[in-house]
């Protein structure tokens, strides 16, 4: 296969038809690489031609959002100038898919239906108002009078007279009444066949038909064979991307994590996503691919009412110094610009479960399957299920908290990076909560909240307020606290919880502190973070556990202490 970049400047060469014939083609979405932000998307189609030039009508909805068109064609194809056609006329299910197609004829039949039914239903009325016709006369000559009819002069025939009225007029209600029955039952078909149409439209309507007026791409090809020419057109567009989500469901038990992950593919514009073979990359190609343009920045002195702030930082800006260069058009820096800036992602041999592919600093992952997105222009679609094994701890923070909460340590060891994204975690198979998952390295380690421990209560008192107590003391140089905090298991088995507690600290030469700890802490200094220490303790049923604190300041006269237990 052979690729033509259709711009003039290339093309300009190739001689044009003056009368080439004009062959309409649909060209639907075949493949695509989505990107965060943005897609490579390639339509495939195919047309017999005869030899000689002609030019290929290419039905193409999202002409406007498309962006460095390319087309593909076999080796030796000569193309000509490209052209835009807006509001090219077509006859009505020219370019039908099969499914369009099939869907346009059930529009068709739900139309000849209701007219059929309408049709019924204006003969219903009709029958109706020629028995109402009936007992209008009839009722005429029941009045009797100038208008009405006069009574037989042979009274022998009042009787059959009589009869004869009461008959008719018995005859007329009883066919008025079957009438009227009958139109009801059509009605009823009219209002049953305009359901049936409106659901006929909407699910024509859901396929997206091109109509009769399209967008198209226009090209003069020349074939040196007659024979079915074949083709790509690739190019970018802003309207489709995907981000990761996830479901973590944590065992308590047993410490396994088991991570189910979901690809979410938006997608807008006018383009149809029906059967398209989808790769999803981490690429980011709308990012600024070169640093910054400086220029010289001499010192000046001037008038201060004349200085303005921040006026000489010596930045050329990039949309002067690419117009200058004509390389890159102002679409695709307004795009960079809008990109998110995502980190580059470290290369791995291991490929891990999900089949990704690596390619520099980028990983690929091919789908499984065909993807079709419907009128809401998002799917949500399953990667696969991975395990990963957790170091759980039971966290308490008296201070803060009102109970100690279940975290898990995850190292991942999939071999390749956890990209960020939206997450939901269970516990148990219990909901705790949505969150979002950073982006974790591969071979690195997180943490991550599982809710809280309802059972293991957490304690904080200031015993220098207590009553009884000889309460707060301070002087002006000196000030004495006294704190206690801790946990209480309400369960039926021993917990080891961790409790993490803010001590306080001085750098100041001329502020003296004196820390009395009981017990004493099992760490210190967590994490580098100085005052910040930890108890591992053991928790039995029903017990509590307090570590009592007690702090000695004592500083310069005049000077105020700032600390907040």
């Amino acid at each position: 296969m052979k690729r033509f970049l259709l711009t003039t400047a290339l093309c300009a060469s190739f001689p044009v038809a003056a009368q080439a014939d004009d062959f309409l083609i649909r060209a639907d979405l075949a493949e695509a690489l989505v990107f965060a932000n943005g897609a490579e998307m390639t339509r495939a189609g195919s047309v017999e031609l005869p030899t000689g030039w002609h030019r290929l009508i290419v039905a193409m909805p999202d002409l406007y959002d498309a962006r460095l068109p390319q087309m593909t064609g076999p080796d030796g194809t000569r193309l000509g100038v490209p052209q835009d056609l807006v509001n090219h006329p077509i006859a009505e299910g020219a370019l039908d898919t099969p499914a369009q197609a099939e869907a346009r004829a059930a529009v068709e039949a739900a139309e000849d239906a209701l007219l059929s039914a309408q049709d019924a239903l204006t003969e219903a009325d009709a029958t109706i108002r020629s028995i109402e016709t009936q007992q209008t006369y009839v009722a005429a000559i029941l009045r009797g009078g100038e208008n009405g009819v006069a009574m037989p002069g042979d009274p022998t025939l009042v009787p059959q007279f009589l009869a004869t009225l009461g008959a008719e007029t018995a005859r007329l209600a009883q066919e008025r009444q079957a009438a009227l029955v009958a139109r009801r039952d059509q009605a009823e078909a009219v209002t049953e066949a305009q359901t049936d149409l409106t659901l006929a439209t909407q699910a024509l309507r859901e396929l997206r038909p091109l109509g009769t007026q399209i967008t198209a791409y226009a090209v003069n090809v020349e074939v040196a064979e007659a024979g079915v020419l074949a083709f790509e057109l690739e190019y970018l567009t802003h309207a489709a991307g995907w981000s990761p989500a996830y479901e973590l469901e944590l065992d308590s038990d047993t410490g396994v994590l088991e991570m189910e992950r979901f690809v979410v593919m938006r997608t807008g514009g006018e383009a149809v996503w029906n059967d398209v073979s989808v790769t999803f990359s981490t690429a980011t190609p709308d990012r600024e691919r070169r640093p910054s343009e400086l220029a010289s920045i001499p010192a000046r002195i001037m008038d201060p009412a004349e200085a303005v702030p921040g006026g000489g930082s010596g930045l050329m800006p990039m949309g002067d110094t690419e117009s200058r260069i004509g390389v890159v058009p102002q679409s695709l820096i307004a795009g960079a610009a809008m990109a998110p800036m995502v980190e580059p992602v470290v290369v791995v041999e291991d490929t891990g479960s999900l089949g990704a592919e690596f390619a520099g600093l980028s990983i690929t992952y091919p789908y499984g399957e065909r993807i079709s997105v419907g009128p809401s222009g998002e799917v949500i679609l399953p990667f696969d299920t991975v395990e990963l094994e957790t170091e759980m701890e039971n966290r308490a923070v008296p201070r803060h908290d009102a109970t100690a909460f279940l975290v898990a340590q995850v190292e991942n060891t999939l071999g390749e990076p956890i990209l960020p994204g939206e997450a939901v975690f269970f516990r148990d198979g219990a909901l705790m909560g949505d969150g979002y998952l950073p982006l974790i390295a591969a071979g690195a380690d997180v943490e991550m909240g599982f809710g809280p421990l309802d059972h293991l209560q957490l304690r904080w008192i200031d015993r220098s307020l207590a009553e009884g107590d000889r309460g707060l003391f301070t002087t002006s140089t000196t000030q004495v606290r006294a704190l206690a905090f801790g946990v209480t298991n309400s369960g039926t088995e021993a917990a080891e919880v961790r409790v993490l507690y803010a001590t306080p600290f001085a750098e100041q030469e001329d502020l003296e502190l004196d820390l009395t700890l009981s017990p004493r802490p099992s760490e210190e200094d967590v994490d580098e973070a100085r005052g910040v220490h930890a108890w591992n303790l053991e928790v039995d049923p029903g017990e509590e556990q307090i570590i009592e604190m007690t702090v000695e300041f004592e500083f310069p006269e005049g000077q105020v202490l700032d600390w907040r237990p």
